[in-house]
């Protein structure tokens, strides 16, 4: 007599459990995989059901990503990072977004660039009053300051065609070609304006001296350019400069503008 009873209740109980999972499944929804990730939570678990009291499977972590293929009511079907699957509640989870596809990428060289060095070394066009354009070549050292200052010093040389003078653009006339060498040297300050960026516009300014036609004239100068870094730590850069000084002789002075168009290779160490 009790077999047949026990037999019965097992029936019983295997009917009302299937019908529990068929309920379960009926209220199930299939979404498209989908990817969303952990939230709000330092340490979220998976479970063998959409329930708490159901089992643990596996842990995952905040900022994690999860792939969610099913849901019941607040809870979604997930596969962790690891491989394994389980339920998981929605409070846990969010859209993920591609955090990367929003913000700048920093240069493939120092993050922090205090403490580096740089040695640049460049070329171009040096044209004396705005005019006299002739070839130029230099170098310049610098330490970094911080991620956004760096100071530099620097040298460069070049020859001027001398043809045109002030009295000359007065009265119309045209005497004989003059040509000597020029020499500066300079020091100053360079302030990113986009510090730690693979393209990274610039401002500088200093002081320094000129050497030209045997005379050492007091020499300050302003500049704007861009770096834009190819490797871990070698960079191209141009530039324009505007070197002040006051030019002529001990009769006749006047302040002048010497403009410096020029581009190079910088090396970060």
């Amino acid at each position: 007599m009790r077999r047949p009873l026990l037999a019965i209740a097992f029936i019983l109980a295997a009917g009302l459990a299937a019908e529990a999972r068929a309920q379960e499944t009926a209220d199930t929804d299939s979404i498209p995989h989908a990817r969303m990730r952990v939230r709000d939570a330092q340490v979220a678990v998976l479970r063998a059901g959409p329930s708490v009291e159901q089992p643990i499977v596996t842990t995952v972590f905040e900022d994690d990503v999860v792939v969610v293929d099913a849901r019941t009511g607040e809870w979604f079907h997930a596969l962790s990072p690891d491989g394994s699957s389980g339920w998981v509640h929605e409070s846990l989870l969010a859209n993920d977004v591609d955090r990367s596809r929003f913000t700048f990428v920093p240069d493939p060289g120092r993050r922090e660039r205090q403490g580096a060095m740089l040695l640049v070394t460049y070329a171009g066009s040096y044209a004396a009053d705005r005019e006299d354009n002739a070839f130029l070549y230099g170098a310049r050292f610098g330490y970094a300051l911080s991620s956004r200052f760096t100071f530099e010093v620097g040298a460069g040389t070049t020859e001027i065609v001398r043809n045109t003078y002030v009295i000359e653009q007065l009265f119309g006339l045209r005497l004989e070609e003059e040509r000597f060498d020029v020499f500066f040297y300079e020091t100053g300050v360079a302030v990113d304006v986009l510090p730690r960026r693979r393209v990274t516009p610039f401002l500088a300014g200093g002081i320094g001296a000129t050497i030209l036609n045997s005379r050492v004239e007091p020499t300050w100068y302003l500049a704007a350019g861009t770096r834009a870094w190819i490797t871990r730590r070698i960079g191209l850069r141009w530039e324009v400069r505007d070197h002040r000084l006051e030019v002529g002789n001990q009769f006749t002075r006047f302040d002048g503008d010497n403009l410096e168009f020029s581009a190079g290779t910088e090396f970060l160490f």
